[in-house]
């Protein structure tokens, strides 16, 4: 199960912002290290970033907040030896935009002033407009001079001339997707094309199978097919697996869960399907829950289990609100209820 919904595996519309904000969600340290080392840097990582989206949403609300951007703001711990913690401000903005330095400008003001807090603001530019460089808002007047610079990663400069062909990393794996998926839009052979390339090429790149079924779904998450194509990626896709001896994705995933639904109807035996979908939700939710909340207590991990389907999505979607394993606790007070 994803912490957000995002529709068939194999589907057809392609959603950047979800895919994003799960990339940088659960994947924040490798992401941060990947497009801005300097940043990653002075982190302590010891211990848990702190989420704070809900304030987040007000800045944003006031500014005018659209689509084809993703925000995100965390709280991080320096190294810098005094316990100083400060608050990154990360954007990910997937198309060219008028006035993109004042809005910036704007929002680490208004964050400032929630938080009396010294803000970092971080932009990834993740369009292809390679004369669109936005990295400063600069205003002067008799003596008066307001200047706010930011760190920005073009991934389009990043993908096609810094990252090699065997770069692993997640982080990689998701910019490669982003750029391509822009390059191929309102063309479906042309991305049947390029996402068979990326995916093949995950293969030898010495993934795990959960590594590659993680990777897998980001990427297909942004570059969606026609139902057809789609289908016609999938038997190749199941083709290459069986010809690698690698069944990551096609076994594991999609096909299983969606034909044993489909004979559980035609049979009546809903009831074990949904049991099986339950568990396996549940352990897909846990490991997420871990990576943005810390090691969870077995009774925690039980009392996760012993949800219902439903509840399972309520808690994949309000996961994202979560700061600290005293949040999820909270949620799991107000919601258990019957649990079948």
């Amino acid at each position: 199960m994803a912490p957000a919904k995002r529709g068939k595996q194999f589907g057809q519309d392609s959603d950047y912002d979800g895919a994003w904000k799960e990339a940088l969600r659960l994947h924040f340290r490798e992401v941060l290290g990947k497009y801005f080392p300097a940043v990653a840097a002075i982190v302590d990582w010891s211990h848990v970033p702190e989420w704070h989206d809900k304030e987040l949403s007000q800045v944003l609300a006031e500014a005018g907040h659209r689509a084809g951007r993703v925000d995100m703001l965390v709280k991080v711990r320096t190294l810098s030896g005094d316990e100083q913690w400060i608050f990154l401000h990360l954007e990910v903005q997937s198309s060219r935009e008028e006035g993109f330095a004042v809005r910036i400008a704007r929002y680490n003001g208004g964050l400032f002033w929630i938080y009396k807090q010294q803000v970092v603001t971080l932009v990834v530019l993740a369009d292809l407009d390679e004369d669109w460089r936005p990295s400063e808002y600069a205003f002067s007047l008799a003596g008066f001079e307001n200047r706010l610079q930011f760190p920005v990663c073009k991934l389009v400069d990043r993908v096609d001339h810094e990252w090699g062909e065997r770069d692993r990393s997640l982080a990689v794996q998701v910019a490669r997707a982003q750029i391509a998926a822009l390059r191929t839009a309102g063309k479906p052979k042309s991305r049947y094309r390029t996402k068979w390339q990326l995916v093949r090429n995950l293969y030898g790149l010495g993934y795990n199978a959960e590594e590659l079924r993680e990777i897998f779904r980001l990427i297909d998450w942004m570059m969606r097919l026609p139902e057809d194509l789609s289908r016609e990626f999938e038997r190749e896709l199941t083709v290459l697996e069986e010809s690698l001896n690698m069944p990551y994705i096609t076994s594991v995933e999609r096909i299983a869960e969606e034909r044993g639904e489909a004979r559980g109807e035609a049979r009546g035996e809903a009831r074990g399907e949904a049991r099986g979908k339950v568990e396996g939700g549940a352990t897909v939710l846990l490991k997420q829950l871990a990576r943005l909340c810390g090691p969870l207590p077995p009774e925690l991990q039980q009392r996760v289990r012993q949800l219902s389907i439903e509840r399972l999505e309520s808690l994949a979607e309000a996961v994202f609100g979560f700061r600290s394993l005293q949040d999820m606790q909270a949620w799991l007070d107000a919601n258990e209820g019957p649990t079948r």
